[in-house]
């Protein structure tokens, strides 16, 4: 069998190296065993112990319909969509405020797992239900939390596995086991052994690649499901800001997200299920006006509100000045930031509020400036002070990016967190918010004149007294 083009390359790279130094081989110690049903009366999952809680949470499970939607970037390829949908939860113990964020709960796609069962020949099944032991009783050998030792196949492969997560070298090696071609066998163990450290992070780590790309390229590689049991992650809720205050209404929670497309032409697992249902509801509420389809459970997304562990929300003083980072979707929970003092200066018109100052930035303002309008309106009732704006594809643009428009603004900048000001940056952390940090940081040099380390420590020191705070995503 001829080794897929991606990787020839990998495997010319292995044929020079004449022995591997491969990671401690770990045995298959699950075992398992289908159930009868005939003597099945009812499918229950059970786990080995309490099922894993769920991260950071600060209510329970609410299944909310998506009451509106709209898209905030234009239709265009120069661009990711971006879209803002609605949640009715109502009937919900949801409490939040602007900079909170919720958890929603994922699942794989059909077409994911039938890609994992068509290839272990497992399709006839999934709905049987099975229980899961160890071969043997020794110390360290247990089964994964996120695994049941009673369920169905259908409902690991759907809810507790992540088949996304990028494959590492333990499990490659686990997987060349069960590879019949030699080239193909060869190419995984080189890339999981310490000789192929490079070949690893350039082809594996750098590219995102999971079980679904490693079946997809090697054909011959069939093992049992109890390997994957080992060896995949949980899969886990994913977080979004949350965009609205619920002072004026507390029956509605609104996010905004992009919809991301990975490798293969494969979009975000939680953003594409959001976008097919906004689309799949609309043509449907297009084609028949009066049908109601807000009482299927599966038009419903499961959320819940997460703890707000860093403190990313508005300060209690509302005369704290307010300077506001972030490109992209990163503006969404300043959306509910500027939301909110709105309602507190036409609720208390007496109320002196902080200057607040908004740094945004996106490619071309003609098909991503995400709520314009919105922030213009914001600045007409005062509710936000200054908006200043970078657009890194538009030609003799002076700003290109946000870090541009801190060196420009730095003096102005500096004398506001003299005067207390709060920083708040939302948006990549290893990227974005690390150069933010650093832009910052020259300018407290420039205009404060302090020293690098000085510089540093008023960083630090903001950060430990909650006035730098970071709401970021990986």
């Amino acid at each position: 069998m001829v080794v897929i083009y991606n990787f020839q390359d990998i495997f010319e790279e292995s044929s020079k190296v004449s022995m591997f130094t491969l990671p401690t081989h770990k045995e298959n110690n699950l075992k398992l065993e289908y159930e009868n049903l005939d003597n099945v009366t009812t499918l229950s999952t059970v786990f080995r112990a309490q099922e894993s809680s769920l991260p950071f949470a600060a209510s329970d499970v609410f299944y909310a319909n998506i009451c509106d939607h709209r898209r905030l970037t234009a239709i265009d390829d120069g661009c990711k969509a971006v879209y803002e949908i609605t949640f009715d939860i109502a009937g919900s113990n949801f409490n939040f405020r602007p900079g909170d964020t919720i958890g929603i709960i994922p699942h794989n796609t059909s077409e994911d797992i039938n890609l994992i069962t068509d290839r272990l020949n497992l399709s006839t099944q999934l709905n049987v239900p099975y229980k899961l032991s160890c071969i043997v009783n020794q110390k360290g050998v247990k089964i994964p939390a996120n695994i049941p030792v009673k369920s169905t196949l259908k409902h690991v492969l759907e809810y507790c596995v992540d088949l996304r997560s990028v494959v590492k070298k333990l499990f490659l090696f686990a997987l060349s086991s069960y590879t019949k071609d030699e080239n193909e066998r060869r190419v995984l163990e080189y890339m999981c052994s310490k000789e192929g450290s490079v070949a690893y992070n350039t082809h594996i780590l750098n590219h995102g690649v999971c079980i679904l790309d490693i079946f997809a390229m090697f054909k011959s590689c069939k093992p049992p499901i109890e390997v994957l049991l080992s060896h995949l992650p949980r899969l886990l809720p994913r977080p979004y800001s949350i965009i609205n205050t619920n002072i004026k209404d507390r029956n509605t929670l609104k996010i905004c997200f992009s919809v991301i497309t990975l490798n293969k032409n494969r979009k975000g697992l939680t953003t594409g299920w959001l976008e097919e249902m906004i689309l799949r509801n609309s043509n449907i509420e297009n084609q028949m006006e009066n049908l109601s389809i807000n009482d299927n459970i599966n038009n419903k997304v499961p959320i819940y509100l997460r703890k707000n562990l860093s403190g990313f929300s508005l300060p209690i003083n509302n005369e704290t000045p307010l300077l506001m980072i972030g490109p992209g979707t990163g503006i969404s929970p300043y959306m509910g930031f500027l939301e909110e003092r709105q309602y507190i200066k036409e609720k208390y018109s007496q109320t002196n509020m902080g200057f607040a100052w908004l740094f945004f930035g996106c490619r071309n303002p003609s098909l991503d400036f995400i709520y314009e309008q919105e922030l213009k309106t914001f600045q007409e009732n005062g509710s936000l002070n200054k908006l200043s704006t970078a657009f890194s594809r538009v030609k003799d643009c002076g700003s290109k990016y946000i870090q541009d428009i801190l060196i420009e603004n730095g003096e102005d900048i500096i004398k506001l967190i003299k005067d207390g000001a709060s920083i708040f940056v939302c948006g990549d952390l290893k990227n974005m918010g690390t150069q933010v940090k650093d832009t910052i940081k020259k300018c407290i040099m420039k205009h404060d004149n302090k020293s690098a380390e000085e510089a540093e420590k008023i960083l630090s020191d903001m950060q430990k007294e909650k006035r730098y705070l970071i709401d970021s995503w990986n």
